[in-house]
């Protein structure tokens, strides 16, 4: 298991680049491998990767869209894979991304002796990739239903310096609650 940290400044308001991250279906358009995201449910989707040349799939929970804030998600029944996307603006017309990642190395990377590093570097890209998408302003916005402020995680989220929970624990309380 690995978890890894990059964060990036983006040229466009906080909120043109939530709009980016909260529509899963662009999420193609700037990470690596992923193939193609299907919303599934209100807050289920569908994941297809190409992953060494094989096909992977998984389904995923959104665990939090909090407008302007911060996106999570989450695989569900498969492999650890969690993600968190936290925006900060940086005044009117730049953004910092923060995006933690944690993720099964093995079901991502097989056979990557070096997994933590490539993760890493992986994740940068897809930031750089995901910065110059949304300064050149395409993109399709939010989903049918609008953003919502949603937190399963059970930790208070904010910008007033609260904890935030990991990737990992919102992971483990979803599976907690199947469970129950």
């Amino acid at each position: 298991m690995s978890l890894v940290q990059q964060s990036i400044e983006v040229g466009a308001p906080v909120h043109n680049v939530y709009e980016k991250l909260a529509a899963f279906e662009n999420y193609p358009q700037f990470m690596t491998g992923v193939q193609r995201v299907t919303p599934t449910g209100a807050d289920q989707t569908h994941w297809v990767l190409d992953v060494d040349g094989r096909r992977r799939e998984f389904d995923a929970t959104i665990t939090e869209r909090t407008l302007d804030e911060r996106v999570s998600w989450c695989a569900t029944g498969g492999p650890l894979l969690a993600e968190t996307l936290t925006l900060r603006p940086m005044g009117e017309t730049r953004t910092q991304v923060v995006a933690q990642l944690e993720a099964d190395i093995a079901f991502l990377m097989p056979g990557d002796k070096h997994g933590q590093e490539t993760l890493n570097r992986r994740l940068k890209h897809d930031l750089t990739t995901l910065k110059t998408l949304v300064e050149q302003g395409s993109g399709q916005g939010v989903p049918r239903g609008g953003a919502s402020t949603k937190n399963l995680s059970g930790n208070s989220t904010g910008a007033g310096g609260n904890v935030m929970a990991s990737p990992a624990d919102v992971a483990a309380r979803l599976r907690e609650r199947r469970v129950l």
